[in-house]
């Protein structure tokens, strides 16, 4: 069976019971009636069960492993992280959709891509997008999320493969973790397109929770440098090009 709690990404409490602990050189691996850890290797849930902090997750043949440093018995209560979980379920509806608006259009194929706290960084083979492009796509993307398009998650009767659809395109198998809707991704910004060379290129955004912590991060270092070169952060650029002249001209 597949875990239908990763259908709602809201989901981040659970009361379950421990199933089995394997003892792994002093730690604990536990698994437990139901789990709402989704254990991805990239980008896995962190959080705590009975207060404990989940050290590591794994999946072996549809089981998920929790390491924990206490042996656990009986009834547990899981909590899992809900801003690092928002984060990730809005990434992956952005990369699925994007991916989509890529490929119908520009004719570009997904690769892989990864999600850290700041941005994510998709990868895609074809011809990298020109400045207009990234422009449209941008405009396309953030068009759909305020049109508010569903995410709809069904599964095949026999197989039980998970399918995920977003508002008119055909649905893929997907197992990520996703918003309902695109209204929960809020917005989305292209920081930068990566020409890698050999018709590679790489598209880094940034959206939703995750936008606010990338804004921060860019003010922190304009802080930073406006400190380092005494001015205001609106004279950076100046007081950068007054320093290069003078070295320059010594």
């Amino acid at each position: 069976m597949k875990n239908k709690y990763y259908d709602d990404f809201r989901c981040c409490e659970l009361k379950t019971k421990v199933k089995e602990v394997i003892e792994d050189k002093g730690f604990f691996w536990h698994t437990f009636d139901n789990t709402i850890f989704y254990a991805d290797k990239r980008h896995p849930d962190h959080g705590y069960i009975n207060q404990y902090e989940v050290l590591k997750l794994k999946e072996e043949n549809g089981i998920v492993y929790h390491l924990l440093h206490e042996k656990l018995e009986g009834e547990a209560v899981m909590v899992v992280n809900p801003g690092r979980r928002y984060i990730h379920a809005q990434n992956e509806t952005l990369s699925l959709l994007m991916n989509k608006m890529v490929q119908g259009v520009y004719r570009c194929e997904c690769v892989d891509h990864y999600i850290t706290d700041f941005f994510m960084v998709s990868r895609f083979k074809g011809k990298c997008l020109s400045s207009q492009q990234k422009n449209e796509l941008q405009v396309s993307l953030n068009g759909m999320i305020r049109d508010d398009y569903d995410v709809k998650i069904s599964y095949e009767k026999i197989s039980e493969d998970r399918y995920v659809a977003i508002g008119v395109f055909p649905a893929e198998k997907n197992t990520q973790i996703h918003v309902p809707s695109l209204k929960f991704i809020q917005m989305m910004k292209i920081l930068e397109i990566v020409d890698n060379k050999n018709d590679e290129f790489a598209i880094i955004t940034t959206c939703g929770d995750q936008m606010l912590f990338t804004i921060e991060k860019y003010y922190d270092i304009i802080k930073e440098a406006s400190r380092i070169l005494n001015c205001e952060p609106l004279f950076i650029n100046t007081s950068i090009h007054q320093l290069l002249n003078k070295i320059k001209s010594n």
